[in-house]
């Protein structure tokens, strides 16, 4: 195996951390109310400050990759997600649990941030289908620890066991990162604070940004909603509702895939611009489809149609801002999650005063506002990309 390829194979199973970041409130909670003796609200708690934890790891790992290089910052995160996991397994201390899942938060939006950085340094030429591929180590981490959870739950093991076995596992990304020797970030300054802040002011920021701001929000309202949509919608019990999950994240990590293909030979903005369609065409089916499954294949659809974004979003990013990627990517990724928790709120208490019904109403209108910035972000930066690059970097 090549040094590229050894580089992008470690990158990616670092990647799959996140996506167990990202899904391990949800699959332990059970084990820390039984273990623990803790209500709803004391998990919805950890998982406040897990969100927080990632938000804040998003915005910090920009600037500090900047100046300390790549690997610093992933040995880092996945120290961090280390400590937390191991902490929750032996812990007898309530009050410390919430500071072990922030820990695991931080250390996952700094290695998400990282990781993307690091493909798109190493594949300048097709960085948004190799960051398509970095998504498919996501999608496993994200679909694997729950099953892998459930599967061994099964078979007789505890919960302590389980996690343990996933953090020796933590051990493998760890190692492999220590040893294998990664490029060097273009900017090697420290970054001023003004400078810092100045990004916020640049339009391909603010345009990427936003539009990622909306394109995260529904990828996380999809999974979040969709069960109770299918459940109160085709009268169906909400375990088969918890269907939806699983096909809006295969539909994601399978395209993915794909992706890695077609990003090579076809325009990431046409790709994206279908990919909104696709989800609008979802979204139509969910409406008003007459059965359970052709709502799941609704669902299956908004999935393949939410694939394409982030990794062709930050490809531009990257290309925009060659010499500072991280701190680039630590704006527009944070201005990202900030939209997944504003407008997961603003949709629960809309869905909560007016039913679920309005749902499917709530995705298109945000898929339109996408595909608007979609359009003024391929006229205003896309098809003048020498010149803004210029003043950009300037």
């Amino acid at each position: 195996m090549d040094r590229k390829k050894l580089q992008f194979v470690a990158t990616g199973l670092v990647m799959m951390l996140f996506g167990i970041t990202m899904v391990v409130v949800g699959t332990i909670n059970n084990f820390i109310m039984v273990e623990f003796g803790v209500d709803k609200l004391f998990i919805g708690l950890c998982a406040s400050v897990l969100a927080f934890g990632i938000l804040l790891g998003s915005f910090v790992f920009g600037p500090v990759t900047d100046r300390l290089g790549y690997k610093p910052v992933m040995l880092a995160g996945v120290v961090l997600i280390l400590i937390g996991l191991v902490g929750i397994i032996y812990t007898k201390i309530v009050p410390l649990i919430p500071y072990l899942f922030f820990l695991i938060g931080l250390g996952g939006g700094m290695i998400n941030g990282v990781t993307n950085v690091i493909v798109a340094a190493l594949f300048p030429e097709n960085s948004s289908a190799y960051l398509s591929l970095l998504g498919v180590f996501y999608g496993v981490g994200a679909l694997g620890f729950p099953l892998t959870t459930s599967v061994l739950l099964d078979s007789g093991l505890t919960y302590q066991s389980i996690l343990s076995i996933v953090s020796l596992f933590l051990l493998i990304p760890l190692a492999l990162v220590s040893l294998v020797k990664f490029p060097k970030c273009p900017h090697t300054k420290p970054i001023p604070m003004k400078l810092y802040f100045g990004f916020f002011t640049k339009p391909a920021i603010l345009l990427v940004g936003l539009f990622l701001f909306f394109q995260s929000a529904v990828e996380a309202i999809v999974p979040v909603w969709t069960p109770t949509y299918l459940k109160e919608t085709f009268l169906v019990s909400y375990d088969k509702g918890l269907f939806a999950i699983t096909v809006s994240a295969l539909g994601i990590t399978l395209t993915r895939l794909a992706l890695s293909q077609i990003l090579k030979k076809t325009s990431p903005y046409r790709v994206v611009f279908m990919s909104m369609i696709t989800i609008i065409g979802g979204a139509l089916l969910l409406e008003f489809g007459n059965s359970f499954y052709f709502g799941l294949v609704g669902i299956a659809m908004m999935g393949i149609g939410l694939a394409a974004s982030f990794p062709v979003m930050l490809s531009f990013t990257a290309g925009f801002f060659p010499s500072n990627a991280g701190t680039a990517f630590s704006m527009v990724i944070g201005i990202a999650l900030v939209g997944n928790i504003s407008l997961n709120t603003f949709t629960g208490y809309i869905l909560d005063t007016f039913g679920i019904g309005k749902l499917n109403i709530l995705l298109i209108l945000f898929i339109l506002v996408m595909i608007f910035l979609l359009k003024i972000i391929d006229h205003k930066l896309l098809k003048n990309h020498d010149h803004v690059s210029k003043k950009m970097a300037g």
